[in-house]
C-alpha cells in the first residue's frame, strides 16, 4: 500500500519529469498496467533483464540500446516494495539518481536485513529461506553478502540436501555443495570453515511454519552431530516477526476457514506474486484440485470451467508456469459453499469482481440480498 501510494504521488507531483521503476512495483499485473498507462516506465524485469528503449527485454531485443542507459540525474527512480540489491543502487548513483528519496522498500523486507547485518556481525553464516530468482531475495542476499557468508535455500527439501553435506565427512560429499546450490551462495564459500554457525532468515512472504522447520531440522542435525550445546550453533527465531504481516493475517484466516467443509476455493492474485501462492498451496492440501489459483474474475469462464494458473516450478532446470482448465462443479445441482481470498496485493475491487461475477451466472432467483446475508451472522 506504502509503494502503491509513493508511485502515484511521485508521478502525480512530476508531470515534466521521467519517472521510472527499478522493476515491478507489487506483483499484481492490474495496478503495475494502470500505473504503465500514467506514464511509469519499468528498467527491467522482475527477474532482472534490462528493457530496451523499445520496451521489449534485452534477450529479446538484444541490439537496441537499454532504458538503463539513458537514465539522467533529472530522472526519478522509484526502488520497489520488494527493495534492490546494492549492485543496482550504485548504478543508479552512479547515474545521479537520488536514491533515498524514492526508496518505497517494505520496512518489513529491511527489518529481515538488519536481522541478516546482526547475525553475521555474530560470526553467523545466514541462510536465507527464500526463491532465488525472487527480486526480494535477491535484494536479501546482496545486502546480507556484505556481513557474512550466505546461502538461499527454497524450502525443506534443500535444507535436508544441505544436512546431508554438513554432516558427511566424505570429500566427494562435501563437494557437491557447489553444484547443488551453484548461484545461490557468496563467492569463496567454504563448506568447511562457512557451515559451523549458521543462522536463518526469511523471504517474508512464505510460510513461517516452513522457516521453523528449517530452524528446528538444522537444530536437531547439529545436536545429533555435535551434542546438545551444539544448538546454539544454529540462530533465527522461527516467529513471524520477519514476515509479511498482511501474509501472516491472510494465513492465519484461511487456516481457520479451511477447517469448515468447503467445495472451492479461489485465490485470486498475480502470477508471480509468491505470497499468493503460498495461500493457494493451503488451499489445495485441503481441497485438491478444487482450489483455484486465478487472476480475476476473467479466469471463470462458467460455472463449469475456470482458468486455473499453475505456479511456475522447476522443470529441466528451467522455472515454467502454465494456465490449464479444471472443471468446477462437474454439473453437480444444489447448494456449494465457496471460499474467496486473496493475496496480500490483490486490490479488493478485483475480489469484489469475483464475487459479481460468480453472482452473474447464477439464475437472480437464487440470490440473496447482502443485508439478509449479514443479518445471519448477527447475535439473536
Amino acid at each position: 500500500k506504502n509503494a502503491i501510494e509513493r508511485a502515484y504521488e511521485t508521478l502525480a507531483a512530476n508531470p515534466g519529469r521521467r519517472v521510472f521503476m527499478l522493476s515491478e512495483l507489487i506483483h499484481n499485473p492490474f495496478v503495475n498496467a494502470d500505473l504503465l498507462r500514467r506514464g511509469l516506465t519499468y528498467l527491467q524485469t522482475d527477474k532482472g533483464i534490462p528493457f530496451t528503449i523499445n520496451g521489449k527485454p534485452a534477450t529479446a531485443d538484444p541490439d537496441a540500446p537499454l532504458i538503463w542507459n539513458t537514465l539522467t540525474p533529472d530522472d526519478i527512480v522509484i526502488i520497489p516494495a520488494f527493495g534492490a540489491t546494492d549492485e543496482d543502487k550504485r548504478k543508479l548513483v552512479r547515474k545521479g539518481i537520488a536514491v533515498c528519496q524514492y526508496d518505497a522498500t517494505c520496512m518489513l523486507v529491511e527489518k529481515v536485513w538488519k536481522a541478516a547485518r546482526s547475525y553475521g556481525r555474530a560470526g553467523y553464516t545466514v541462510i536465507i529461506h527464500g526463491k532465488a530468482e525472487h527480486e526480494e531475495t535477491k535484494a536479501t542476499f546482496s545486502n546480507t553478502r556484505r556481513y557474512a557468508p550466505a546461502l538461499i535455500v527454497r524450502d525443506l527439501e534443500e535444507i535436508k540436501q544441505l544436512g546431508r553435506i554438513i554432516s558427511s565427512n566424505d570429500p566427494a560429499v562435501r563437494a557437491e555443495f557447489h553444484t547443488l546450490f551453484a548461484g545461490k551462495h557468496t563467492p569463496g564459500f567454504d563448506v568447511e570453515r562457512d557451515l559451523q554457525r549458521v543462522a536463518v532468515v526469511n523471504q517474508t512472504t512464505l510460510l513461517v511454519n516452513e522457516t521453523r522447520a528449517i530452524i528446528n531440522y538444522l537444530r536437531d542435525l547439529f545436536v545429533s552431530i555435535y551434542g546438545p550445546e551444539a544448538a546454539e550453533h544454529v540462530g533465527g527465531s522461527g516467529r513471524n516477526d520477519t514476515l509479511c504481516y498482511a501474509t501472516q493475517v491472510n494465513q492465519d484466516a484461511l487456516a481457520k476457514a479451511l477447517s469448515s467443509p468447503l467445495d472451492a476455493a479461489f485465490v485470486i492474485g498475480g502470477k508471480n506474486s509468491s505470497n499468493t501462492y503460498q495461500l493457494y498451496r493451503l488451499c489445495a492440501q485441503t481441497l485438491g484440485d478444487k482450489a483455484y489459483f486465478i487472476q480475476s474474475e476473467a479466469n471463470i469462464l462458467s460455472l463449469n470451467e475456470v482458468e486455473h494458473y499453475v505456479f511456475p516450478s522447476m522443470h529441466a532446470g528451467r522455472l515454467t508456469g502454465k494456465t490449464e482448465i479444471r472443471s468446477l462443479w462437474d454439473n453437480a445441482t444444489g447448494p456449494k459453499r465457496v471460499l474467496i481470498t486473496g493475496g496480500a496485493s490483490c486490490p479488493d475491487g478485483i475480489i469484489q469482481q469475483v464475487v459479481v461475477r460468480l453472482n452473474s451466472l447464477l439464475p437472480q432467483e437464487n440470490l440473496r440480498a447482502l443485508d439478509a446475508v449479514i443479518a445471519d451472522f448477527q447475535p439473536a
